[in-house]
């Protein structure tokens, strides 16, 4: 069933269920009879049609899934002058036919026919609308599942490419090999890294299998993972995130800042002597702005270069590869990364 079909068929239910439950009562002889068909006719035809309008006004100002009871009652709201005027409509088309011989047109009984056209316009409206709304809701909610489907299969990827590179040996060479040399220096910091340490696996795991995540747990997580950086590079690695609290219910697909975070030391030189600056803040528009500035190492570590295009994927799979922005000047490498509103795709997937 699609919006074609009902607006075929529904004329043509209400023409049946308004005969039978309602104009029937009315037919006397041959000539009653054909003009209460010809009356049935017209006022299914006027109901549905302007029904369907108010489905479409309601959809054009408040669409998708998230905005139901608004769009709902919005169509309530512009739904009250179709009512007023379209049984209007209907009752001069019945004096016009000639249903009311013009001796017996009296404005008490018409007014009384009125209302009684009033009240099965309403109920026509209803039925209409609701089978509108139902339509919709099952075609955005199967767009929603689809798009929430292969939200899940890129992720899985992603996720386990994630998880891959960050126990590949030398990763857990380094870490380890940091925590050695603090244990016999620092133990205060030797246990603060041990902790950061496990809370970017605790997150790591508890994230396998989210869609989206919150971005104050994301900073949370990345505030983790760059105190394990400062530990080996100190102040080598300058690391600025000022973002307003507002920004902190948005969502973002999971482990996207630890990645560019990972990126952007993997690539560039850290040194005392070129420390690396890397930032994010946001814009008015709800995106996210992380830089660093590039100081190429000339021997790069070994990577697969899937970062960035797993990142591109992951967006384009949110509708969102438009506000996604890379761009690398030759002395800033900059990303603009679009957020999402907890409420578009709550549908889709929610954060633990």
């Amino acid at each position: 069933m699609n919006e074609k079909k009902i607006r075929l068929y529904t004329p043509v239910f209400l023409f049946v269920f308004t005969l039978v439950f309602f104009m029937g009562m009315f037919i006397r002889d041959m000539r009653t009879a054909i003009l209460v068909l010809v009356m049935s006719a017209f006022y299914c035809m006027l109901t549905s049609e302007s029904a369907r309008l108010i489905f479409i006004f309601g959809r054009k100002k408040n669409p998708g899934l998230t905005n139901a009871k608004r769009r709902v009652l919005y169509e309530l709201k512009i739904g009250i002058p179709f009512l007023i005027l379209v049984p209007v409509l209907e009752e001069a088309f019945t004096i016009l036919i000639g249903y009311f011989p013009s001796y017996k047109i009296k404005w008490g009984a018409l007014f009384g026919d009125y209302l009684f056209m009033v009240g099965l316009n309403v109920l026509g409206t209803a039925i209409v609308v609701g089978l509108f709304e139902g339509l919709y809701y099952i075609q955005n909610w199967k767009v929603l599942y689809a798009e929430s489907e292969r939200l899940k299969r890129i992720n899985v990827n992603s996720q386990y490419q994630f998880l891959k590179d960050q126990v590949k040996p030398h990763f857990l060479f380094n870490s380890l090999n940091t925590l050695a040399s603090l244990i016999g220096t620092d133990a205060e910091r030797a246990e603060k890294f041990v902790m950061e340490m496990s809370a970017v696996y605790r997150y790591l795991l508890s994230k396998k299998e989210t869609e989206l995540a919150l971005l104050r747990d994301e900073l949370r997580f990345l505030n983790s993972y760059v105190l394990m950086l400062k530990t080996r590079f100190a102040d080598s690695l300058q690391m600025t995130i000022d973002i307003d609290e507002k920004e902190f219910d948005f969502l973002l697909p999971p482990f996207v800042l630890q990645l560019l975070v990972e990126n952007a030391v993997k690539h560039n030189v850290v040194s005392r002597e070129m420390p690396l600056y890397v930032s994010i803040t946001n814009d008015a528009q709800h995106n996210l702005i992380i830089t660093n500035n590039i100081q190429r190492k000339r021997q790069p570590e070994p990577s697969e270069k899937t970062g960035l295009t797993n990142l591109i994927t992951r967006y384009q799979l949110l509708k969102k590869e438009e506000q996604l922005c890379i761009t690398d000047d030759g002395q800033v490498f900059k990303i603009i990364l679009p957020l999402i509103e907890t409420s578009v795709y709550k549908a889709v997937a929610l954060p633990d």
